[in-house]
């Protein structure tokens, strides 16, 4: 569902890994469902069912989602920063 590559552990077992694109996706997925999710995509679960995410949760989430929005947003605004620079140069 999220992607990820799939890898076996010292023990043995076969785990998905998330690069930080598949893991925002995740974390974006989890925050619209309310849910906790596996890197696989399969829903976390108990005895009573779903296990729903908690306020902590969310806010990590959150602030994981915005942390790499407002980098995202840095790098654009040195990009063009440095292009328009380039451009003055050359004249």
């Amino acid at each position: 569902m999220f992607g990820g590559t799939k890898v076996k552990n010292r023990r043995g077992r076969t785990v998905t890994l998330l690069n930080p694109a598949e893991k925002g996706k995740k974390y974006a997925h989890e925050l619209k469902t309310g849910f906790n999710f596996t890197n696989a995509g399969k829903v976390v679960t108990d005895e009573d069912g779903p296990l729903p995410l908690n306020r902590a949760q969310k806010a990590f989430r959150s602030g994981y989602l915005k942390s790499r929005s407002d980098s995202s947003k840095a790098y654009k605004y040195n990009k063009a920063k440095r292009a328009k620079s380039r451009k003055k140069k050359s004249r």
